[in-house]
């Protein structure tokens, strides 16, 4: 009996029922296609890891060393270090490498360095995750670079410095693990040792060089650190950890893969509002059913079971669904982690924990209905024979008399007036539209966000006009000056500042020594925004980054003192500011030009400039590209653009999705909701159309009432979109170094375009399903 009772539920509410097996189906597809890019991504980056054999120290030095004094100390430190290996760098600028029909790479804001293979370790892979190996004449291109202009294998690059000018066929893609990601500055070209020694013997340059360390499972990485600064070895450049390289690997896929579980868990909640209306909904159909079965002795427990097993089964059927799907959905997210990372997602660890998202979906429902369904005991048989459970709570006094209608047309003042009085039923549909709304909504800031150039204050970078940035060659310094006096006799450009960026060493929290970068210069001119205090203004004044000043950092705040080591002359320094940065992992700091430059630690040199109102952007860039060979000149947007690559294009994939879903959503649950409310409604609107009401006139009563909580649930998720999602956004950023970003509203976007289409759509779905019922046979509902 009961399985018939099942069946014929089944049957007589078959849009409802498919409505939502969809959203559950929907909601299984996005948790388990999440968790499998989760799966992937261990499985993907232990694999790359372990082909690539990453160093798990990396200090970056430029200029001359002596390599037995490496030895030396790799030796001495034997009880840590396992391996050591020294890569030499050649660094060209992005306008000496030549691609295509006379096009440079000038724009580019990375270092670009041609290097042959490490024969120990730190491995550059191609895109099978195999050791590279390229033939004379032939070069492995980073992926970056292959993205970015389009580099196709077979086609050439012609690398021109000075004399030396050769063209290379690319033969490979070059995955590397160390400088994968846009959040890395430099990326490196992997070349033949016999062209490599070609190049350097004309090479013009400073070398560069990488001092890789291995460590030993049971080496200490803080003790080696303490003791290579100590011991006074070469460190013209910063002193990387390798655990910031697995996290900007695995950052821009883990951070979709979030989105998605949150976008998935937002679909859950709306599966549970939909349940609650449809289980609602049958109640009010099957009330009398329900208390003769109560009243022939049919216990609570095997009624509740009669409504319960559906959603069992339901849920058990969208569960398998939607972990099926999820695989080829999983795929659509996939594409940058194939290209990045592993082109091989064929590990079986996904197939296990995908599992995870229907099995939690499954006892979620089910624990839910259960809740829901308690509404089964409350009602006697007596109460069930002679009453309608939908109508409790509806006898409100009515202060929404017609005869008091004086602005609007009274099928619309009639639509406002329900939702009023059925405001219960219709808080379940703001809700859910107040969802759909967010789901749209905080993908699109966040995009709108990361192509904003006040992003780059994110970055410890001030807003301005133009950035130029100047890297290590020869002429540097002189170029540096000369820039400057150019600047400042160009009627041009309203404002500029100059700052130089040099390696010093701070003594942490323990009393040890470790290296930071700390930028000097004026700060005051395109100042950043602070967290707490100030940009360093006087002598011995200084600022840092959010990751530095940390516990997990040097553990200091505002007021606090640090001291400095600079061309081995300690000075204090009081700290004025605490800013937000995401780049070079986050540990950067900036300091008034008291501190003085670390001449032989000199990383690089940034020139900021605005132009004065009417002056093209593009044509002075243009002007300074051509003037000066060795910078890099860009305006802000693109520098943030080219830094964020990665994540901004998986955001425009999450934008989308969040679009597809929301829209998918409002029309199914519209379309459910009006069924039912349409169905309760019957006997009323057979009244309102005998008595002379036109089917489209009761048409425009529900249209009105829907599309008032329509507007009122996109008010409300738009706002929690600015609000909570800044917030959700802040907890996912504060791993990268920023803990308080200000999402970006494009206005014409939240509050015109979104609404307007959102209730285009709502709109739509309304008539159709309003014109459908409405037009039923008049006499037959009149019976019924």
């Amino acid at each position: 009996m009961f399985l018939k009772m099942i069946k014929n539920d089944f049957t007589r509410n078959k849009v409802i029922t498919m409505t939502v097996f969809v959203f559950i189906t929907m909601a299984v597809i996005l948790a388990a296609s999440a968790i499998n890019n989760i799966a992937n991504l261990i499985q993907s980056m232990s694999e790359m890891k372990e082909r690539s054999n990453p160093a798990d120290i990396t200090q970056m030095h430029s200029g001359e060393f002596n390599q037995a004094d490496i030895d030396q100390f790799t030796e001495e430190q034997r009880e840590n270090v396992m391996m050591q290996e020294t890569m030499v760098l050649l660094t060209f600028d992005g306008s000496q490498i030549h691609y295509g029909e006379n096009q440079t790479m000038a724009g580019t804001i990375q270092d670009i360095s041609f290097v042959v293979q490490n024969q120990q370790f730190d491995f550059i892979l191609d895109l099978n995750n195999e050791k590279l190996v390229v033939k004379e004449g032939e070069v492995a291109v980073p992926i970056y670079f292959m993205e970015q202009y389009d580099l196709k294998i077979g086609g050439t690059i012609t690398v021109k410095q000075g004399m030396y000018e050769k063209e290379f066929i690319i033969a490979d893609y070059a995955r590397d693990y160390e400088m994968n990601s846009s959040l890395t500055s430099s990326k490196r070209f992997v070349m033949n040792p016999a062209d490599f020694e070609e190049m350097r013997e004309t090479y013009e340059g400073e070398l560069e060089y990488l001092i890789e360390f291995k460590l030993r499972e049971s080496g200490d990485a803080n003790a080696l650190k303490t003791a290579y600064i100590e011991a006074g070895l070469p460190a013209n450049g910063p002193l990387v950890d390798g655990q910031i390289f697995l996290i900007f690997n695995a950052l821009s896929d883990a951070a979709v893969a979030l989105v998605i579980i949150l976008i998935s868990m937002l679909l859950i909640l709306i599966a549970f509002l939909s349940i609650r209306l449809t289980f609602l909904a049958t109640m009010d159909e099957d009330l009398k059913e329900i208390g003769v079965m109560k009243a022939i002795g049919i216990s609570k427990k095997d009624i509740r079971n009669v409504y319960l097993n559906k959603y069992r089964l339901l849920s058990v059927a969208a569960g398998i669904l939607g972990y099926l799907l999820s695989f080829p959905v999983a795929n659509l997210f996939n594409e940058h982690m194939k290209l990045y990372i592993s082109s091989d997602l064929s590990g079986n660890l996904k197939f296990i924990l995908a599992l995870i998202a229907p099995l939690m979906v499954y006892f979620m429902i089910v624990m839910y209905c259960k809740k829901v369904m308690k509404r089964i005991d409350k009602i006697s048989a007596v109460e069930a024979l002679r009453s309608n459970i939908m109508e409790q709570g509806r006898n409100k006094k009515n202060r929404f008399r017609l005869l008091k209608n004086k602005w609007f047309s009274t099928n619309i003042y009639m639509g406002l007036r329900d939702v009023w009085i059925r405001f219960k039923l219709y808080r379940l549909l703001f809700f859910i539209f107040a969802v759909c709304s967010f789901i749209v909504i905080l993908p699109l800031n966040v995009y709108n966000t990361m192509n904003s150039p006040e992003f780059s204050t994110y970055m410890g970078i001030g807003k301005s006009d133009i950035r130029i940035d100047l890297r290590k060659s020869d002429t540097i310094t002189d170029d540096f000056n000369n820039l400057q006096q150019e600047l400042l006799a160009d009627s041009d450009i309203e404002k500029y500042a100059a700052f130089i960026t040099s390696s010093y060493q701070i003594k942490n929290a323990d009393g040890s020594w470790d290296y930071i970068n700390i930028e000097v210069g004026d700060f005051t001119v395109f100042p950043l925004q602070y967290l707490e205090g100030r940009s360093p203004e006087n002598e011995g004044e200084i600022s840092l980054s959010y990751a530095n000043a940390t516990k997990e950092g040097l553990n200091k705040q505002v007021g606090d003192e640090v001291v400095v080591k600079a061309d081995g002359t300690e000075k204090t320094l009081k700290i004025t500011g605490i800013y937000q940065d995401i780049t070079n992992g986050g540990n950067t700091a900036k300091a008034d030009t008291s501190l003085g430059i670390n001449a032989s630690a000199v990383l690089w040199y940034i020139v900021s400039m605005d132009v004065t109102e009417g002056v093209n952007i593009s044509e002075k860039m243009s002007y300074y590209q051509g003037n000066y060979d060795s910078a890099q000149v860009n305006d802000i947007q693109e520098y943030s653009s080219q830094t964020l690559g990665n994540m901004i294009d998986q955001m425009k994939i999450i934008v989308t999705a969040g679009i597809i879903i929301a829209v998918i959503v409002l029309i199914l649950i519209t379309a459910l909701f009006l069924r039912m409310l349409l169905s309760k409604d019957m006997s009323q609107i057979a009244i309102m159309r005998s008595i002379g009401l036109t089917s489209q006139e009761i048409s425009y009563q529900y249209m009105a009432g829907t599309l008032l909580v329509l507007v009122l649930g996109i008010i409300f998720g738009v706002m929690a979109s600015n609000y909570l999602g800044e917030f959700l956004v802040n907890i996912g950023m504060s791993s990268m170094g920023a803990t308080k970003i200000e999402l970006v509203t494009v206005v014409w976007q939240t509050w015109l375009l979104c609404p307007v289409v959102l209730i285009l759509i709502v709109g739509t779905t309304i008539y159709l399903s309003c014109k459908i019922t409405v037009k039923e046979d008049l006499s037959i509902i009149l019976r019924s």
